[in-house]
């Protein structure tokens, strides 16, 4: 399968078990019940808020523009926390939207409205912002795809926000794709074994039904790429298989990262091979790498380094 641009579809992206047809996986909406739970009973709210006798309307709006994310999240918590309140959104997770618009208008009680507000506001907003965010690096690095790490503080609410900015998800959790980073290698490769060797060997032992959705290996230097990519290779034409192995090049510097992709096309390797650039990449190196000719780019800066979208509440009248 290839996209748009003629480049293969990377396997670095699980989407598919959060988010299908514009709804939430089952797998998705568990998550935003634990986590709507969670932000409630840390507000020391553990019971739906009942609703009190002053009606009150409010809407919520955007005072920054940006790409809109987690409103499956607040609309859960309209529905299970606020019985008798009335909401309508004017737009769906994945929006663009500009200054001023107003994304949802709610009808409650009072107090009801008010103790829901501080949390609807931190669901819209940091959500929002991890895909406002990371819309702006996917399109900076275009066409090199950007994904998340598991660096995330809000779990698959964090990844499904990556997925709504058009990024990708990487891995959902550890067993989701086989990653073999360092700490993996250092107790896989022998005491007496140079580490391209040892990578050799390894990627020879892989158990290929087991792979999962995916299969990284990290390596440090040029040599240990092309130690994995030729014994895949080798591997795969023995077997009759295309399996692709991901080399992630791990706070390798842009010259030999270079060479890394210049010496695995020459080898004719790419076909078998996907490159991903991780570690220390900031969104100013983003046009550097997507030039080097790396297929994928993660970082954590997607959602760890995002700022929240500024969205408020403002009551009819007020």
């Amino acid at each position: 399968m290839e996209t748009n641009s003629g480049r293969q579809a990377l396997p670095h992206d699980r989407s598919a078990e959060l988010w299908v047809d514009h709804k939430a996986t089952e797998k998705l909406s568990a998550s935003i019940r634990r986590w709507v739970t969670t932000l409630m009973h840390d507000e020391g709210i553990s019971n739906p808020l009942a609703r009190d006798e002053e009606t009150v309307k409010a809407k919520v709006w955007t005072k920054q523009a940006g790409t809109v994310a987690g409103l499956n999240a607040a609309d859960h918590l309209l529905r299970e926390w606020m019985p008798g309140a009335k909401w309508q959104w004017a737009v769906g997770d994945g929006a663009k939207v500009n200054a001023g618009k107003v994304i949802l208008d709610i009808e409650g009680g009072r107090e009801q409205v008010l103790a829901a507000e501080r949390i609807i506001l931190n669901l819209i907003g940091r959500l929002s912002g991890i895909a406002t965010n990371t819309s702006l690096w996917e399109e900076k690095a275009a066409p090199v795809g950007v994904a998340s790490t598991r660096k995330v503080h809000w779990g698959l609410l964090d990844k499904w926000a990556v997925h709504l900015g058009g990024g990708l998800t990487h891995r959902l959790n550890r067993k989701d794709a086989t990653m073999i980073k360092e700490n993996d290698l250092a107790s896989l490769i022998h005491k007496e074994e140079k580490r391209p060797r040892g990578i050799a060997r390894v990627v020879n032992e892989l158990d290929l039904e087991s792979l999962g959705a995916f299969i990284v290996l990290e390596v440090r230097t040029i040599d240990e790429a092309i130690a994995a990519a030729e014994t895949w290779a080798q591997r795969m034409e023995k077997e009759g298989r295309k399996d692709r192995l991901t080399v992630m090049l791990d706070n390798m510097d842009t010259e030999k990262a270079k060479e890394v992709v210049l010496d695995l096309e020459t080898r004719q390797f790419r076909e078998l091979v996907i490159i991903e650039a991780s570690g220390g990449i900031s969104f100013d190196d983003l046009s550097m790498w997507s030039e080097l000719g790396v297929d994928v780019i993660s970082s954590s800066g997607l959602h760890c380094g995002s700022n929240a979208l500024d969205v408020s509440m403002l009551f009819d009248g007020a």
